[in-house]
């Protein structure tokens, strides 16, 4: 079992509990079965991007409320991660986001995101605030934004207003990795 997966179950069953709701409320609010529910408070499965985004925005509360742990709170002008200190999180949709700044108090998002064949952020484009920029450094990598699709190959980049519906995936058989700029921490906090 993963602990930082645990971790995040935890904190939807206390804040579920807390709003007096059931696994079946919950289900419900997010589309999805109890069971799946279940699973993931114990632990036992990886949420997709998207799935996390249905259950914060039901739950009252954003994506980096689960994910959040102690960050570093060095007197430090910066801070070194090595990749022993990167914080991963493997989500359901085989998508690996990784977050490359720790700095206290950022109010930004830096993250290495790899994307497996097939994989995707989820299964519907989803919405969060700010600005997202994404620069593809192998692979290629499927951006829906709304109704328009763009492919993007390595160099390209593209940056967009993240409460316009979106979702991004990899319909290739080789492995695509990406460097992603959130102008508000969405996955990880850093707050």
């Amino acid at each position: 079992m993963n602990a930082f997966i645990f971790s995040i179950g935890q904190k939807i069953r206390a804040r579920r509990t807390e709003k007096g709701m059931t696994l079946a409320d919950l289900g419900s609010l997010v589309n999805t079965s109890t069971s799946l529910i279940s699973q993931l408070e114990r632990g036992g499965v990886n949420p997709s991007i998207s799935l996390l985004h249905r259950i914060a925005s039901a739950l009252e509360i954003r994506i980096p409320d689960l994910l959040e742990d102690e960050e570093p709170t060095s007197n430090q002008p910066y801070v070194l991660t090595t990749i022993k200190e990167t914080k991963t999180l493997n989500t359901n949709g085989g998508v690996i986001f990784s977050l490359l700044s720790r700095f206290p108090n950022t109010e930004f998002e830096f993250l290495a995101v790899e994307y497996p064949p097939g994989s995707s952020t989820g299964i519907e484009q989803y919405t969060h605030e700010g600005m997202e920029c994404t620069m593809i450094l192998e692979g290629e990598l499927e951006i829906e934004l709304g109704d328009h699709i763009n492919r993007l190959k390595p160099g390209d980049s593209i940056c967009f207003r993240s409460t316009m519906p979106h979702r991004i995936s990899n319909k290739n058989k080789k492995v695509a990795k990406a460097i992603v700029v959130n102008s508000e921490p969405f996955v990880f906090s850093t707050k």
